[in-house]
């Protein structure tokens, strides 16, 4: 796959929080947990699966608004679902507030810097613990660490760690890290993890009182650590430990996942964001085929923008957009040789693709398309998919019958159209329309196969070759209304973090600097 050389970036924290949410159990610590803990309360060795617990529990919370969050970025539009307040599509700089504190919330930032956090100074004093299971707490806590910095890894533009001593409260300051370092930090944190799960005697299952995250925390290391080497550009070691997380057809059909439940601070924001007398409203208005605005308006600005990266103007109806009517033809061709999806408007007769299901549904303007893939608050988030895994393979492997045969995989697993025949023959062919076929079936796979999972806006961002985003140029058409586009790609820190950490020597100059050019939100932030 093409891939744009990047520098990354760091992310400072102003502060790290002794206090730490809690919403659930894990199997070590059999009673239901306090809402938060004093900073005696977890300077003691009896409080380690509390902490480890507070670790996972303010990582899933912080999890689900950003799925949701996401779910804009990947071009669902949630601001138009209906959701109270301005939801934007594409944000520069996540909300700052406390994830999940209302039915109308989707912050997530602090709470991921608290995991982030809390994960490093947890770890330490476990560590320096004679206690119970120590090993099977220090796999946890690192691997969810490490989850952690894997999000900051993937997405935002600027990142930095700093830490909190806690007897005193003093904040020392990380410097800049570039891209490699930020996801090599959250590989490392992964490998520990799995150091640690070796020392406990093997595998184990992380299970928390309201569900299993996954049978097989080893898997879940492993599916982690992948994503976490493909962002890097380390391909090889992406589908070596893609190989080790196996094909799940049972259950959930994936390999862990994020819980969620009622009320706040356990539900699936992605499912259902609105409450109170609004009724339960979908978090993701599906579009057809992104299309902009153009002189022939009579109101709005007309530039459509160009490519960053290649410099042409995008086309007036946008490739890799769209989740209406998807489908795929006979011989297993769901997107066409210029990133357009086979529909079943463009393709009568093709087969409706069934992993995007949607439906008509409640919003605050009336009936209109919603996703129906998550229906209630209580439906899991995949968290590592064995789909991605397969498709990090064939990638690796490159087009012909091996990188085929991994896609077909995925493409039975839920009943779908293989590839076969002519278009079989295009996608292993090493011509440069084949290796060009090859890219596009791989990109609209992810697409379809990880939908509204948090991972096609990551794909998005490593692909500004072809992948759109509106970089606050444009304005978006729909049949009803358009509204401004914000821009964005990557997102960013708040403003406060530049202003704050001294290593950020250019202050708010400093802002989407340490990510390439064609990664970066541009201005107004």
């Amino acid at each position: 796959m093409h891939r744009i050389g990047r520098q990354w970036c760091r992310w400072g924290a102003t502060a790290v929080v002794a206090v730490v949410a809690m919403a659930g159990c894990n199997n070590l610590l059999d009673v239901n947990l306090p809402s938060a803990v004093t900073a005696e309360d977890i300077n003691d060795p009896s409080s380690a699966a509390l902490r480890v617990n507070s670790v996972m529990a303010t990582f899933e919370c912080a999890y689900s608004g950003m799925a949701l969050d996401a779910s804009g970025y990947e071009d669902n539009w949630q601001r138009y679902s209906g959701s109270a307040g301005s939801y934007e599509e594409y944000n520069a700089t996540p909300t700052t507030a406390e994830c999940d504190t209302s039915p109308y919330s989707h912050n997530w930032l602090n709470a991921l810097l608290t995991a982030r956090g809390q994960g490093y100074v947890g770890y330490n004093a476990i560590s320096g613990w004679t206690v119970a299971n120590k090993e099977k707490l220090l796999a946890e806590i690192a691997l969810y660490t490490g989850m952690s910095l894997e999000i900051f890894g993937e997405h935002f533009c600027d990142f930095a760690i700093s830490n909190v001593d806690p007897s005193s409260g003093a904040v020392t300051y990380g410097g800049p890290l570039t891209p490699d370092q930020t996801l090599d930090t959250a590989e490392a944190w992964v490998t520990t993890a799995m150091g640690h799960v070796t020392g406990a005697g093997g595998d184990f299952a992380i299970t928390l009182a309201n569900g299993t995250v996954t049978s097989s925390i080893q898997q879940l290391a492993s599916g982690i650590r992948a994503r976490i080497r493909y962002a890097k550009g380390d391909l090889a070691g992406a589908a070596a430990d893609a190989a080790l997380v196996p094909n799940v057809t049972t259950g959930s059909k994936v390999n862990a996942v994020v819980l969620r439940e009622e009320p706040e601070k356990r539900r699936n924001m992605v499912a259902a964001m609105q409450g109170g007398g609004g009724g339960v409203q979908s978090g993701g208005f599906l579009q057809t085929f992104v299309r902009l605005k153009t002189a022939s308006n009579t109101y709005g600005i007309t530039e459509l923008g160009t490519n960053p990266v290649t410099g042409d103007p995008w086309p007036d109806s946008i490739a890799f957009t769209g989740y209406l009517n998807l489908a795929i033809d006979s011989e297993g061709r769901a997107v066409d040789d210029n990133g357009y999806a086979i529909t079943t408007i463009n393709t009568p007769g093709a087969t409706v693709d069934s992993r995007i299901p949607y439906g008509i549904g409640n919003t605050s303007g009336g009936n209109d398309n919603i996703e129906h893939k998550y229906t209630s608050y209580s439906d899991d988030i995949p968290l590592v998919n064995w789909r991605e895994m397969r498709l990090i393979e064939a990638e690796n492997a490159g087009p012909g019958a091996t990188a085929t045969g991994l896609v077909n995989e995925v493409r039975s697993a839920d009943g779908l159209p293989t590839i076969s025949g002519a278009y079989q023959t295009l996608v292993e062919s090493t011509s440069t329309a084949g290796q060009q076929a090859f890219r596009y079936m791989l990109l609209e796979e992810r697409r379809r196969a990880l939908w509204l999972e948090a991972r096609w806006w990551t794909y998005k961002t490593l692909n500004p070759d072809v992948a759109w985003f509106p970089r606050s140029t444009g304005q978006w058409l729909n049949p009803i209304s358009s509204y401004q586009l914000n821009g964005g790609v990557r997102v960013l820190m708040p403003s406060d973090e530049y202003q704050l950490n001294p290593n950020f020597t250019g202050g708010l100059a400093d802002r989407a600097t340490y990510c390439d050019p064609n990664e970066a939100p541009t201005q107004p932030f």
